[in-house]
Parts: structure tokens; C-alpha cells; sequence
């Protein structure tokens, strides 16, 4: 039995002890004054920097209505900036935290775009590789797949949606599902990223691939079997186009159908 006192207090102590502890780093952190704002983008896919360290910072001073440096840490709302870099079309993800030293470290992680919309009425957007919608930026022009043609959907009205999400959703009618189906299928395969430059989809809402290599136009059709489509163009180009050197002979190639490729000479 006092063993087992002796045990409870011990825990009772400890627990004391760590509240006081945390009390304390509290009490510090809450009169330190900021001393830096160490600011850190994480890029993926190596595509330039879309929004750069100084404009992260001018967020923050308008966010906080002042900079950072020399202000008490519990005058700083920490949540609220994070919050704020969240929302900002280029980021994907912001980490806001404070050291007891008196440092602010902002990490941010930005879109990782895989193609450049241009729809119908000439305006140009992003999509990245999880499904959300960027638009353009001054800081760089990232080198992604291009798809045009017969697309309506402006940027405004679907710059907060997800264009995988919204493929679950049988209330939107819209091509974007289908434009990230393709493209993040292409950006995922190393062969095809380097060999497909453009998509067009037609009056129809079908899609036409243009290469980078040959000069056709390969007909995809719409976005089922996507994986058995690029498979037979695989096998095209390595037992057909790779044997007999007929790279520039056939207009189109079609692989809208299943079991067959129909080419068409120029």
C-alpha cells in the first residue's frame, strides 16, 4: 500500500512539475518579441516558383497589420495566418509555428501544376496534380501540357473546386474532370509526359493528342480505358513505328476503338 502512495505521488509530481514547465514556456513565449520570420517554400516537381518569399511576407504584414519583428508573440495570431496561406491560389499546404527564441517559421508547400487550360474565351489557368485550379503567374511560365479547344469553363467559377472531387458529382457538367483524368495520367508516366505535348478536345468533347515526336494526331476519343489506349500506342510505336522507321507516314492514329489501331496515311 505505500508503495503504491509512493508511486501516485510520484506520478503527481511529475505532472505537477510538466504543468509548471509548460506554464513557464507559456509565460516566456507570450512576452518574447518576434525576432525573425524565416520563410520556406517547398516545391514539387521542380516547376519554377510561383509565389516567392517577399510576397509571403507582405501577406503576413497585411495579414497582422504590421511586421512581425519586435511584436509581442501573443499579439501574432499564428492560426489565422496559416489559415490565410491556405487559402492563397498557389499554396497547397503552409505550416506556422514560433520557437521560444522569439522566431516565426513559415513553411509552405505550392501547387504543383500538370497542364495549362486555355478555354474558349482565350483565358488561361492550371490545374495541379491533386485537381485544384491555379491561375497564371508573373514570377514563372512552368513548362506543363497544354489543353485547348472547345472548353468553357472559366477559371472563376471553378477556382475553389476540385476537378477529382467533382467527377463523384453527377450535378456538375463540366470537362475538367475529364482534362485531369488525362493529364494527370500523362504527367505520371515518364514516356508519356515527354512525348505528349498538347490536348484538344473537339466539338464533340473528344480528345486528340499531338505529340512531341511524328507528326499525327492521335485520336483518343473520351477518357474510358485510358491505361489499354496508351498501351496500344506503346506497342505501335515500339513493334511498328520503331521497326519500320514510318514515323511521319500516317496522318492520324486512332485508338478509340478496343482491340485495334486505325491509321490513317497522310
Amino acid at each position: 500500500m505505500k508503495k503504491r502512495i509512493l508511486i501516485i505521488s510520484g506520478w503527481v509530481v511529475l505532472v505537477a512539475g510538466a504543468s509548471s514547465l509548460l506554464g513557464f514556456a507559456k509565460s516566456k513565449r507570450s512576452s518574447t518579441p518576434c525576432k525573425s520570420v524565416n520563410i520556406t517554400i517547398q516545391q514539387k516537381g521542380s516547376r519554377g516558383l510561383f509565389i516567392t518569399s517577399d510576397q509571403i511576407r507582405a501577406f503576413i504584414v497585411q495579414q497582422e497589420q504590421s511586421v512581425l519583428e519586435g511584436k509581442p508573440m501573443d499579439k501574432i495570431n499564428l492560426r489565422a495566418i496559416e489559415a490565410m496561406l491556405k487559402d492563397n491560389s498557389y499554396i497547397i499546404d503552409a505550416q506556422v509555428y514560433a520557437t521560444l527564441d522569439g522566431d516565426i517559421n513559415v513553411s509552405v508547400t505550392q501547387k504543383n501544376p500538370i497542364a495549362r487550360i486555355i478555354n474558349t474565351s482565350d483565358e488561361s489557368y492550371y490545374i495541379d496534380s491533386v485537381g485544384y485550379f491555379m491561375p497564371l503567374t508573373e514570377n514563372c511560365t512552368p513548362r506543363v501540357l497544354i489543353v485547348n479547344g472547345f472548353i468553357d469553363e472559366p477559371y472563376s467559377s471553378y477556382y475553389t473546386r476540385n476537378a477529382k472531387k467533382m467527377d463523384h458529382d453527377t450535378s456538375v457538367h463540366s470537362m475538367l474532370p475529364s482534362i485531369y483524368k488525362i493529364a494527370s495520367f500523362i504527367n505520371s508516366n515518364a514516356l508519356w509526359k515527354a512525348q505528349i505535348t498538347q490536348v484538344y478536345v473537339d466539338s464533340a468533347k473528344e480528345f486528340t493528342l499531338i505529340p512531341r515526336v511524328g507528326g499525327q494526331h492521335i485520336i483518343l476519343g473520351d477518357t474510358s480505358d485510358l491505361k489499354q489506349k496508351f498501351d496500344k500506342l506503346l506497342v505501335l510505336y515500339k513493334d511498328g513505328f520503331n521497326c519500320n522507321g514510318k514515323w511521319n507516314e500516317y496522318a492520324t492514329i486512332n485508338l478509340k476503338y478496343k482491340h485495334q489501331i486505325i491509321c490513317t496515311k497522310k
